[in-house]
């Protein structure tokens, strides 16, 4: 196995890229020097290394097949001695069937025990026909496999054919046991069409673009040319195979409306955008709303239905309000707002006596249908006002009840009525208007004026 010095990846010894990563592998074998085996002279300096890859090179660097014992001939080559009994039967084509792997022989005086480094030492000794040619085996050097090649090269000026038997065809060449180049794994069987298997779970695998080799699906480069695969399947991706987590976007959402901020003087401040559904307002909901210290954490909620916009007060503290402007009827504890005077109204009924008959004393009504009462305090009350009349006109300057010293109040700003035992508010076409403090939930037209805490809004939706 071949560990990629920039991912750590192991790779198998015939890969040239990292399936991890892409980088070029070195290989550990062709970085290390060969040692020649003892009692051989090695090659002349300058002598160019057989070409593993073409046939001279795989007959150079092959291992005669198991059981066959290495004979050194007269001209100092090595020759197999199959070869040497019956050369003639060497250019005979006959079916070669790989025995089980044997133990070698034990040395003689005739016989030589294979080299521990047999690739390396055949390479540098042998300039003839090689006795693996002669009997029709060729192990490769890169796969430790019989390529059952049906022909070779022998000596270099005047090569000559050897014909070979054919690979076994069919599910029979899978129950061959097949020699090993000591000192080497033998590679995982190729899937068909010469590819890498694949080795994820699911067993998928991908066709390289550029050099049509088969890769597993769980890489992301080829191991033969290094191309980054763009269709390797994340699902069969194994362990070692970095991942990233993409996170889907947050799905954009319109703005259908917004609350704009009135300023004492009457210009536009920011802005607050109010979506589609449920839209809470409060302290630390939004920067319009973080310096007002009257509004509560959850304050109001503006909710868009089928209806249009509701205004919904969340049982704030101090209410939310609404600008009115037809009359509104009024309930007894109902709440209302002129200028900065904070009133609320309470219908008087005439004294019921208890259970046991026994009347109430108190000073006699002449004639007292209501009052209305200034708010100074959470559950404290300042100056209450009576109600006599069947209309009552409060101001600032004209009217019933005056509220002198506040510049907010118009002249003439509100009036309360009587009409068939029912009472109702309205305004008087003041400056700053009548705010109404909603019961629970209200519907808000586009264009409503909405004070919460100390704070104007203007509402505006599509």
């Amino acid at each position: 196995m071949i560990t990629c010095s920039r991912c750590g990846k192991e790779n198998q010894d015939h890969y040239k890229f990292c399936l991890g990563c892409g980088a070029k592998l070195e290989s550990a074998a062709a970085a290390a020097a060969p040692v020649p085996a003892p009692g051989l002279t090695p090659p002349p300096a300058g002598a160019k290394a057989p070409d593993k890859t073409s046939a001279l090179g795989m007959a150079k660097t092959a291992v005669p097949p198991a059981g066959s014992a290495i004979l050194p001939d007269g001209g100092g080559r090595i020759m197999s001695m199959a070869a040497a009994v019956a050369p003639a039967q060497a250019a005979a084509p006959a079916p070669v069937a790989a025995p089980a792997p044997a133990p070698a022989p034990a040395p003689s005086a005739t016989t030589t025990a294979a080299p521990t480094n047999t690739s390396a030492t055949l390479a540098r000794r042998s300039d003839g026909p090689n006795p693996a040619v002669a009997a029709g085996v060729l192990v490769s050097p890169s796969t430790g496999r019989n390529t059952g090649v049906a022909s070779a090269v022998g000596r270099s000026t005047g090569a000559r054919s050897v014909a070979a038997s054919a690979p076994t065809p069919g599910p029979a060449r899978a129950h061959q046991s097949e020699p090993v180049v000591p000192g080497m794994v033998p590679a995982a069987s190729p899937t068909p069409g010469g590819g890498v298997p694949a080795t994820g779970p699911s067993g998928d695998t991908v066709v390289c673009p550029k050099c049509g080799k088969t890769v597993g699906a769980a890489f992301a480069f080829c191991g033969s040319c290094g191309q980054r695969l763009k269709g390797a399947a994340p699902a069969a991706a194994s362990a070692n195979v970095p991942r990233t987590m993409f996170m889907a976007p947050a799905p954009k959402t319109s703005s259908r409306g917004h609350l704009t901020l009135i300023r004492p003087d009457g210009t536009e401040g920011g802005m607050h955008p109010l979506q589609e559904g449920e839209n809470l307002i409060g302290r630390g909901q939004g920067s319009l709303f973080d310096a007002d210290p009257y509004l509560s954490p959850r304050h109001a909620e503006f909710i868009f239905g089928d209806d249009g916009l509701v205004v919904r007060d969340l049982r704030s503290l101090n209410g939310v309000f609404v600008k009115i402007g037809q009359e509104e009827h009024l309930e007894s504890g109902d709440i209302f707002r002129i200028g900065q005077e904070l009133l609320r109204f309470d219908l008087i009924a005439p004294a019921a006596p208890l259970e046991d008959g026994t009347e109430i004393i108190g000073t006699p009504n002449p004639g007292y249908w209501g009052r209305i009462s200034v708010i100074v305090g959470r559950d404290v009350d300042g100056p209450a006002f009576p109600l006599f009349d069947e209309s009552i006109v409060l101001g600032r300057e004209r009217g019933d009840i005056l509220f002198p010293e506040d510049g907010y109040v118009s002249g003439t700003h509100a009036q309360i009525a009587l009409r068939g035992g029912q009472v109702f508010l309205s305004d008087l076409g003041s400056s700053n208007g009548t705010f109404f403090r909603i019961r629970g939930s209200r519907p808000v037209a586009p264009g409503s004026l909405v004070l919460m805490g100390q704070q104007l809004f203007r509402v505006s939706y599509r």
